[in-house]
């Protein structure tokens, strides 16, 4: 589950030394990665959005696994804990309604469920929301055997596109090989939802390392969530995906497909196979989603857009790659990606 090596070739001007193991499971092999370092990035993640949810495995490893990582934190005396959040922890119904809507709001202001049961995504955001509170009440946790104490802070970026990318493009371009290079419009016209490119969300980690280890800055920010977001374009998904496959080759260029489906149909509809799904499906042959069907069109149609104040002023944050260059690295990545897929060496999406 973590401390595995990227999927992808790089060079480092560092020696790296790779930990492989389980951080549900405590083991002497990879629990030597804590010794003797000042920092850890809690990045794992057991990332599946199944319909219904696999409550059992994201308990394990989102939750429990996180709280192995905070316990080891402090049995090695480990001053800096890094979280990996998400924004869809603030998923939740706008005013009783079916979508979301976060207009450039602040930690302080986009609110999070007192009741797992409101998110509009069931399953993965509760388990991603239970191991955000438990990092951050560790913050303050005397380190074992020292004068220390552990600080926290867990990072929230928005919804990733780029390198390493293998579930949120690849899966429209599956989609859109189905449809004739279309994306359906699912939601009418659709919401707009903002996206983060994975090189800046990489740098709005170093930049919370740094904080975290500066005496004025760390009062803060430790024990606190921070959005994570940069200049991409805030737009309606499909419409992103066109704008990045303008890059790639013509048999993969994505459009909106001509016609579009009512949001409030397509939200009925999904109601329909989710009951049928629950009732019939599961219990009597098995049968799953990739997707549970209400949350992608809840989703679709939303508004997000995240302010990142904290992280500009406690974090010294600044994305580093522009728009022009999230996009043309984004176009390299999925483009290998395709052809890797194409030729057979990459698994389905599931």
């Amino acid at each position: 589950m973590a401390f595995l090596p990227p999927p992808t070739d790089h060079s480092a001007s560092k020696k790296i030394t790779t930990f492989i193991g389980d951080i549900c499971e405590v083991d002497m092999k990879w629990e030597m990665a804590f010794e003797g370092v000042d920092c850890v990035f809690h990045c794992a993640a057991y990332i599946n959005f199944q319909y219904p949810p696999n409550v059992t495995e994201l308990e394990r490893v989102n939750v429990d696994g996180t709280r192995n990582i905070v316990n080891l934190c402090v049995k090695h005396r480990v001053p800096r804990l890094i979280f990996t959040s998400t924004s869809s922890v603030t998923l939740v119904p706008y005013m009783g309604s079916t979508i979301a809507v976060i207009l450039n709001q602040t930690e302080g202001k986009a609110r999070v469920p007192d009741d797992e049961s409101e998110f509009l995504i069931p399953g993965y955001t509760a388990s991603k929301l239970r191991a955000e509170k438990i990092v951050l009440e560790a913050n303050g946790t005397p380190l074992r055997d020292s004068n220390e104490i552990l600080r926290t802070v867990a990072l929230r970026p928005t919804v990733m596109y780029g390198e390493c990318d293998e579930r949120f493009f690849p899966l429209l371009m599956k989609i859109g090989a189905r449809f004739g290079r279309q994306i359906p419009r699912i939601a009418g016209s659709g919401g707009k939802q903002q996206l983060t490119y994975v090189g800046n969300a990489a740098w709005a980690h170093i930049c919370a390392k740094r904080s975290l280890g500066d005496a004025f800055a760390r009062q803060k920010i430790s024990g606190l969530p921070i959005f994570v977001t940069d200049d991409t374009p805030i737009e309606d998904t499909v419409r992103f995906c066109q704008r990045v496959s303008k890059s790639l080759p013509k048999e993969a260029k994505l459009r909106p497909s001509w016609w579009s489906l009512p949001g409030f149909l397509t939200y009925f509809l999904a109601w329909l196979l989710e009951f049928l799904i629950v009732c019939v499906l599961k219990p009597f042959f098995g049968v799953t989603l990739p997707f549970p069907p209400r949350g992608l069109v809840a989703y679709s149609s939303s508004i997000m857009m995240y302010c990142r104040l904290r992280a500009s002023i406690h974090l010294d944050y600044e994305p580093p790659f522009n728009e022009a260059q999230s996009i043309q690295n984004s176009a390299v990545w999925y483009e290998k990606y395709r052809r890797e897929m194409i030729s057979g060496q990459k698994w389905a999406v599931k």
